[in-house]
């Protein structure tokens, strides 16, 4: 796993879009902490870039920053674009598939 860039230890500034560019042909993770209480990633998925159905152990959000999703919680689909958010409970299998280049902020609640 890659190293968080930050430990929660100090107040820190970080800008979400730079963090995590937009690769041609590909997914993109850069996690931004890891605690004992929580995770959080950013993503940068290109256009036509899936990831697959999973589950997490753990109630999550995800904040689309840019671009658009096609975002699929539990069977039930939602197109997301930037600025919309969402929750999902405990163990929520879901898969998306970005439908232009997109960044998006994961937060897991341990």
């Amino acid at each position: 796993m890659v190293k968080a860039m930050f430990d929660g230890k100090k107040a820190e500034y970080a800008n979400l879009l730079q963090a995590a560019p937009i690769v041609p042909g590909a997914v993109v993770s850069k996690p931004l902490i890891n605690s004992d209480a929580c995770k959080v990633i950013v993503f940068a998925m290109d256009e036509g870039q899936s990831i697959s159905e999973h589950h997490a152990p753990f109630v999550a959000t995800v904040h689309v920053l840019d671009g658009e999703l096609d975002f699929s919680v539990s069977g039930r689909r939602q197109r997301m674009a930037a600025h919309d958010w969402l929750i999902m409970p405990f163990d929520a299998k879901h898969d998306l598939t970005a439908l232009k280049p997109t960044r998006f902020m994961l937060t897991l609640l341990k």
